[in-house]
């Protein structure tokens, strides 16, 4: 594989370790600590992924006129970064909201060019393997980051301040890993002269998946609801901590493997699949009465 590809699959790997030391405990901090209802916590991460979707478009296009892929992912991790220091300050559910933006607007202005290097430097018939690594490494890093504000959140009892500052050591390291990264050996893509947003003018799957994914996304819930979810079920914090590390280790074990074989069998009979999977699992939840 390029080394590109490895690269960015260790800066996903170690800012996924420092974002999921401190992802579990949000709702656990807003909830417990500030007496937030889940109510704030709705709009918090409805303005955040809103944001984070939004600025996609912009920076996906600023990346196609200039060819900067580099320099915007690197802006991206640095903002990302610099809503963990927000975290450490924030003393209302006022301060988080801006350090979830600070987080999310990061992670919008990345997603796209980082994306693109990934597929630059993709050999011929083999994105669905380069994307499923980059999935993997970036997933374990949760894993580990997970792991992390596991044992740090019961060593310290409880003490969320320590894991918000020791989250910034990961951070730092994934954007000093990007300056490694080399644009000059990549394929590039013609520039854009004009750029003029016309639903006719899009190709008939793309608008199709652009519908779906739409209809998905406005029936989908933040990740966020389902730990506070289980903290109703009488699990406790710690123990919310290691339901979201099953969680991402599933996800783990399954995306290099399901990557892999998109490029044998498709890409549609995989997401079919999985968009199933995903509806079922919600359409079960307001059903649950054990907590196994």
């Amino acid at each position: 594989m390029h080394r590109n590809i490895i690269l960015l699959g260790l800066v996903s790997l170690f800012t996924d370790i420092s974002s999921e030391m401190i992802y579990p405990l949000i709702p656990l901090y807003l909830t417990i600590v500030l007496g937030v209802s889940p109510t704030a916590l709705g709009i918090i991460e409805g303005v955040s992924e809103s944001l984070a979707s939004l600025l996609k478009i912009a920076s996906s296009r600023i990346s196609d006129k200039f060819s900067r892929r580099k320099l915007l992912t690197i802006v991206g991790y640095g903002l990302s970064a610099a809503g963990k220091v927000l975290f450490i300050i924030a003393s209302t559910w006022v301060g988080i909201l801006w350090a979830r933006m600070s987080d999310r607007f990061g992670k919008g202005v990345r997603t796209a060019p980082r994306d693109a290097l990934i597929a630059d430097s993709s050999a011929t018939g083999s994105a669905g393997q380069s994307f499923g690594l980059h999935r993997a490494m970036d997933t374990a890093g949760a894993v580990i980051g997970i792991l992390l504000a596991y044992w740090l959140f019961t060593y310290y009892t409880g003490d969320y301040l320590l894991v918000f500052w020791l989250s910034l050591i990961p951070a730092i390291i994934g954007i000093l890993l990007l300056f490694m990264i080399d644009e000059t050996g990549t394929r590039r893509i013609e520039k854009v002269k004009q750029f003029v947003f016309s639903w006719s003018g899009l190709d008939s799957r793309l608008r199709y998946f652009i519908i779906v994914s739409f209809l998905f996304n406005l029936g989908n819930s933040s990740n966020q609801f389902l730990l506070v979810r289980a903290g109703n079920y009488g699990f406790t914090p710690s123990q919310v901590i290691l339901l979201y590390l099953l969680m991402n280790i599933t996800y783990l074990l399954i995306s290099y493997p399901a990557g892999k074989l998109s490029d044998h069998i498709g890409r549609r009979a995989l997401l079919v699949i999985g968009y199933c999977i995903y509806g079922f699992v919600y359409l079960g939840l307001p059903w649950q009465a054990a907590r196994w």
